[in-house]
């Protein structure tokens, strides 16, 4: 009986002490740390990092949604572009090159077959340059309608050209009454589109832009100009040197249009890779009502590129030009492979197929406007 009884008392002991154990991990403890955040973070694991005599200061929080604020307009205009070293190298050969056809008078008939394949290299390199001009020219663009936004929203999708829109941002400023500057609009815009600008502007949200801002305008604007600097000596060179590289394509549409189709082409074996209906609406516009300026479509052209300022089409009668640029874009085609062909095996270039080309559809133009004849009257069959 004594060993059940102590027995009985042993496992009452032990029960006394399981349930003592329970009540004290049940109790909270006094140094325990702060609960977590529900980041995983608790919130005192950063305060501690820091000594007790340094005033606590808690992270910035980064914002990855649209309440982040964004870059100043000024912050988007880098010229790493303009100043990269594959440019700048570049524009050193072009001008070297341009001074020697200078001295040489400005021929380069006598020029060596390697300097004529140098000059090749040179044009092809400039349309590339050309090409990631327009490109950058786009966001020097984008940058400056948004440093201008403030003062005229409405006049980016008023003005789509880049060109017309800088000058205009230049002629306007921060002048709230357009009517001031309507001599300066009328040097640049035609008239439809400054009615459209003054009406626009008498209701335009705008306000006046501070003095940070006109300067990130001003900012924008000149590096557009350094740009369209450097754009315009690339195309002088390309149109000079086309006349020795593609001399039928320069002789069927003019060198300055024939320099802009190989720049958007990207040379001229490219450009013999694209069939006729494709080279008509090369560089097109897309219609819509921001291209217009708000006006009507009922005097644009559709699915009209480049090709279309060339002379010969722009000299047939407003009716047949749709027919012209069709022709035109076949012979240009026929052309471009001509000159490859040239270029391509080393034979003399030559410019009489394209001039052979321009003569047919000058007799072909004329003999479409050639008033129809008078029907003959038969006698009718017995």
């Amino acid at each position: 009986m004594e060993a059940a009884t102590t027995l009985a008392d042993t496992l009452l002991d032990d029960l006394d002490d399981l349930n003592d154990s329970d009540e004290e991990e049940e109790e909270p403890a006094p140094d325990a740390p702060p609960s977590s955040n529900g980041a995983g973070v608790t919130a005192g694991t950063v305060a501690d990092e820091y000594d007790e005599g340094e005033d606590f200061k808690p992270p910035a929080v980064v914002s990855s949604g649209t309440d982040a604020v964004s870059k100043s307009p000024s912050s988007l205009i880098s010229r790493a572009f303009l100043e990269g070293r594959n440019l700048q190298k570049h524009l050193v050969r072009v001008r070297e090159r341009v001074a020697a056809k200078q001295a040489n008078g400005g021929t380069s008939n006598n020029d060596s077959k390697a300097q004529q394949e140098e000059d090749h290299q040179i044009v092809v390199q400039s349309n590339k340059h050309l090409a990631s001009l327009a490109e950058e020219l786009g966001r020097a663009h984008g940058a400056l309608a948004t440093a201008y936004k403030p003062k005229f929203p409405e006049l980016e999708e008023l003005l789509p050209n880049f060109v017309q829109y800088k000058n205009a941002v230049r002629c306007i400023g921060n002048e709230m009454d357009l009517t001031r500057v309507n001599d300066e609009l009328n040097e640049i815009l035609n008239s439809n589109q400054i009615i459209t600008i003054s009406v626009s502007g008498s209701t335009t949200s705008g306000r006046p832009l501070t003095a940070a801002e006109l300067a990130q305008v001003e900012d924008a604007s000149n590096y557009m100009d350094e740009l369209l600097q450097v754009q315009t000596e690339l195309v002088e060179f390309v149109e000079q040197s086309m006349e020795a590289l593609a001399p039928s394509i320069c002789a069927l549409i003019g060198p300055s249009t024939a320099a802009k189709l190989l720049g958007l082409a990207g040379g001229l074996a490219e450009l013999t890779k694209i069939p006729a209906c494709n080279l008509q609406v090369m560089g097109q516009v897309k219609q819509n009502s921001a291209s217009r300026a708000g006006l009507s479509a009922a005097n644009t052209k559709q699915h009209v590129g480049i090709l279309a300022e060339c002379d010969l089409v722009r000299s047939a009668p407003k009716p047949l030009q749709k027919k012209a640029l069709k022709v035109v874009a076949a012979k240009l085609a026929l052309a471009a492979r001509f000159d490859f062909v040239n270029v391509d095996t080393g034979r003399p270039r030559s410019a009489s197929t394209g001039l052979q080309f321009r003569h047919d559809l000058e007799e072909k133009f004329d003999k479409l406007q050639e008033p129809d004849k008078a029907p003959v009257l038969k006698a009718l069959p017995k």
